[in-house]
């Protein structure tokens, strides 16, 4: 009984170090190289280092963000949430301002957001990403640092207000929030890990070919965006590589601003107030605006959508969204912890069976 006992705890103990070894190994991206595809959007820059951007969404996390990117997308604007644009333009950004070995090259992602505000030709370059995946709204829920900039480079574009939350109702949601996001992150990376420990993903891009390129499709045209369409490859493919274009620029000095108290929380909007003219701004609530005002408000006619917005989902986002494409790749992550287990029980033994063959030979006659 107590033999089986040990070997039990031994099993159990060495299960747990190889799911830690193996998120360790994805989080050194030891194998991105074979994993990232050709780089971003694929659309002419727009002239003039502007965005094409048509409406900013100025609203912070818990205020409706996800709401609205879904009723704007209903009504055929293709409008981006922080999920996908750190999946695209800005990780394109990224990834090119440190192929420069500038100053820049070696720096934190979100650093880059802050140092726009000083240095134009930053600007510049982010804004030819952002106009080649022609996206044409953002929601500015965790990439609050940068949208002055991107507002500045948007000629006459819309502004959609998220103020319609008392600062008290949106602490207590985002204190509860939290939680939830840390959960759902650290499992996305240890359910992940599978992905990570060997190199599976290089597979990926010949599958994709086969299956007539979902996902550099997405990445080239720049649209759907995954946070409204992901099929099972896309999925995988976004949450195969979410720590590394979203997770890092979350940490510090990240593209999040949080108020710490009532008054910066008004102030926020109230800024926004004052900066937008009126006629380009829309102070939008949830509960009670409709598709019909969002379209005039867009001047888009006839409005394709009518009544309330149907409330967004805020957790377990993509695997409520996209159950079948969720419920796929988590068989597939499930199935490769197994196969890599084996796989490292098989050399464990090879190892060990060769330390005894060679620890035999030395032992004198």
């Amino acid at each position: 009984m107590a033999m089986s006992c040990l070997r039990a705890c031994g099993l159990a103990v060495s299960l747990v170090l190889f799911v830690f070894v193996s998120a360790v190994v994805k989080g050194l991206d030891v194998w991105h190289f074979l994993i990232e595809q050709p780089p971003g959007c694929a659309h002419e820059p727009l002239p003039g280092n502007q965005s094409g951007v048509k409406v900013l969404v100025a609203g912070l996390a818990k205020c409706g963000t996800r709401t609205i990117c879904h009723a704007l997308n209903e009504i055929g604007v293709n409008a981006y949430h922080s999920e996908d644009f750190h999946f695209l333009p800005w990780w394109d950004f990224v990834s090119e301002v440190r192929a420069q070995k500038s100053q820049y090259s070696s720096v934190a992602a979100a650093e880059l957001a802050w140092a726009m505000k000083s240095d134009k030709d930053l600007t510049a370059q982010l804004m030819r990403k952002i106009s080649s995946c022609r996206m044409e709204a953002i929601a500015f829920d965790g990439l609050e640092v940068l949208i002055d900039t991107i507002w500045e480079s948007s000629n006459d574009a819309k502004v959609v207000l998220l103020s319609w939350r008392s600062y008290s109702a949106w602490k207590a949601s985002f204190d509860k929030f939290i939680p939830k996001l840390v959960v759902m992150c650290f499992h996305n990376w240890f359910a992940g890990a599978s992905l990570g420990l060997l190199p599976w993903m290089w597979l990926l891009r010949p599958l994709d070919h086969l299956l007539g390129r979902p996902v550099e499709r997405v990445i080239r045209e720049g649209t759907p965006p995954i946070t409204e369409v992901s099929g099972p490859m896309v999925w995988l493919y976004h949450q195969t590589l979410n720590h590394r274009r979203q997770y890092e620029a979350w940490s510090p000095p990240t593209t999040t601003w949080i108020p710490e108290n009532e008054e910066d929380y008004n102030q926020f909007f109230e800024k926004v107030r004052q900066t937008v003219p009126k006629d380009r701004l829309f102070e939008w609530d949830p509960r009670r605006n409709t598709m019909e005002e969002l379209c005039e408000f867009m001047e888009i006619r006839p409005c394709p959508k009518k009544g309330k917005p149907g409330r967004a989902i805020n957790t377990w986002i993509f695997e409520r969204d996209f159950p079948v494409a969720s419920m796929a790749v988590n068989t597939l992550r499930l199935f490769l912890h197994w196969v890599n287990w084996r796989l490292c029980c098989a050399f464990g033994r090879v190892l060990t069976n060769r330390c005894r063959r060679q620890a035999a030979h030395k032992k004198p006659d």
